[in-house]
């Protein structure tokens, strides 16, 4: 199946080659999670803090996609 994925800050060096600016097509096996798209991307996924899936929040990482999900991924900000 088909999902966009999203990402930010830090975690934009993730993208494969051709990527747009922020986001990608990525192919995962139908059922596949959350953690199993950010590991297909090489990402590890302790380095994610915040996701979401079509605009909606989604803490549970092992929750699963659908063909056709975009899910948008950040990581920890730092600062004062």
């Amino acid at each position: 199946m088909n999902v966009e994925v999203r990402l930010f800050a830090t975690l934009r060096k993730y993208l494969p080659a051709g990527s747009e600016r922020t986001s990608a097509q990525v192919e995962v096996p139908a059922g596949a999670s959350i953690a199993d798209a950010l590991t297909a991307l090489g990402i590890p996924v302790e380095a994610v803090h915040l996701l979401l899936v079509n605009g909606i929040y989604e803490p549970d990482k092992d929750r699963r996609l659908e063909d056709g999900c975009v899910l948008s991924a950040w990581p920890p900000v730092a600062g004062g």
